[in-house]
């Protein structure tokens, strides 16, 4: 497959409009700069205007369209470095008039001129990845020569009156705390719906300057603690690590149907219309339905869960006769939630679909399997064990390190089919053998291969076990 056709891919299954890998900057943090030789990666020219007529074709217009996202092995770089980007969105809007448009940059092509004419097609927002809102840290972290824009670009884009989410790049240790907590506070003045705190991850081949320090998470959730005292915008980390699957609020938007009803973090979402949510995620999900939505809430505190104490905005206030450490124990508060288009505001932490559960238990059935196995990686193993526990199956969930990327990296989406051969190899040594082998479909592409090209089926080869995606 060449560039093009998998440009067309792109748009056609994950509704993305790719447009060039070209990158003006050179950030520190940058994942290509740190890849283990056999990466499969690809790079795409600017594209010229058939091209991008072809791709449109292949777009749905009642779906978020998004630009500077990758979502396969083609590199995406700056979108606003192509020379004919603002020609593009223009032509993008006349096709889809109502579509919402998403789009990813550095900020340093962000200038007011822009901005305005950006301001004249929406519906769209911006995720503006700042990382330092000193001259001195975005030189530092990402090369810019040139920070002035980009710094301009969030008090630009709140008098515009575009959304957009700001981003970081934790890394404290090469630009100091004082840089951190000033980013987070200058995109929350500055009219950030959200603010994404990203960790960052560095593999066996990183320079020592990006190895960061044992601890770094801790510090930062700490970090980010203090700092939500002083804004009422969503700080987020990711990837989270989680231990459980309760429904727990990470921060309500300002002024969105959550926060106008009083919803605040750590509030635990009990029911929606009725039903139990059984993840964050599909707390998310039922709940950004357009409607009237009625969450029945709790609040606990520390560990245990006790008598929420939530000031109703009007609404039944459901009691119950005891404290205990169960979630179905909370006292809860009624809200009724008028959702719109651009859903309730609330936020939470990614943990785990439920709807992959009926796909695990048919895999089961098709190979009549009683002994299975599901290797997955260290940030998902806690959820994935907890909702996996509501299957009547006999499941064993797996850590699988990272040996082929190394150093800090965890995550499901950058494990190799070594990974997981090495993985069965340790667990086989104590457990004999296993009747299915369940892998993260998020490690391979849409063809079955991983990062460096092997297809998840040589698992299966290999082992003499079957092998499935989910």
């Amino acid at each position: 497959m060449d560039n093009f056709h998998l440009a067309l891919m792109t748009a056609s299954r994950y509704n993305i409009l790719p447009l060039t890998s070209t990158c003006n900057l050179g950030c520190l943090f940058c994942s290509h700069r740190q890849n283990p030789p056999g990466v499969e990666t690809w790079r795409l020219q600017p594209l010229k205007g058939e091209e991008i007529d072809n791709l449109l074709d292949y777009l749905d217009g009642d779906r978020k369209i998004v630009i500077g996202e990758s979502a396969t092995r083609l590199i995406e770089g700056e979108p606003l470095t192509h020379p004919d980007f603002l020609a593009i969105i223009r032509k993008v809007r006349r096709r889809f008039p109502r579509a919402r448009l998403e789009i990813t940059t550095n900020g340093t092509l962000l200038t007011p001129n822009l901005i305005r004419e950006l301001a004249d097609l929406q519906p769209l927002e911006i995720n503006l990845s700042l990382n330092s809102a000193s001259p001195e840290g975005r030189r530092r972290l990402m090369g810019d020569r040139n920070p002035g824009a980009a710094l301009q670009a969030p008090m630009a884009l709140q008098q515009a009156g575009i959304i957009y989410q700001g981003s970081l790049v934790a890394c404290p240790w090469l630009v100091g705390w004082d840089d951190f907590r000033e980013t987070i506070l200058y995109l929350a003045r500055a009219g950030a719906r959200t603010i994404r705190v990203f960790l960052p991850g560095y593999t066996r081949l990183a320079p020592p300057e990006l190895r960061f320090p044992p601890g770094l998470r801790r510090q930062i959730e700490e970090e980010l603690e203090q700092l939500r005292s002083l804004t009422d915008v969503p700080l987020l980390l990711e990837p989270p690590l989680l231990d459980n699957l309760l429904p727990e609020i990470e921060g309500a938007i300002p002024g969105t149907p959550a926060a106008r009803a009083g919803l605040k973090r750590g509030d635990l979402i009990l029911e929606i219309d009725g039903q139990k949510p059984r993840s964050r995620v599909e707390a998310y999900r039922w709940a950004a339905v357009p409607g009237r939505r009625r969450l029945l809430v709790g609040r606990h505190q520390g560990k245990n869960y006790g008598p929420a104490e939530i000031k109703l905005t009007g609404g039944q206030q459901v009691k119950n006769t005891r404290s205990c450490s169960e979630p179905e124990c909370i006292r809860g508060a009624l809200y009724e939630l008028e959702v719109g288009r651009e859903g309730s505001g609330l936020t939470f932490a990614w943990d785990f679909d439920p709807d992959l559960l009926p796909e695990v238990e048919k895999a089961c059935r098709r190979h009549g399997a009683r002994k299975v196995l599901i290797l997955t990686s260290r940030l998902a193993v806690a959820v994935i064990k907890e909702a996996v526990a509501r299957l009547s199956l006999s499941l064993e969930v797996v850590v699988t390190p990272s040996r082929f990327f190394g150093g800090s990296i965890g995550c499901a989406g950058l494990l190799t089919l070594a990974d997981f051969q090495a993985a069965w190899q340790d667990w086989q040594k104590n457990n004999g053998p296993a009747d299915l082998i369940i892998l993260p479909s998020i490690a391979f592409d849409y063809r079955g291969r991983d990062l460096v090209g092997e297809h998840y089926l040589s698992l299966a080869a290999s082992t003499g076990v079957p092998v499935e995606l989910v």
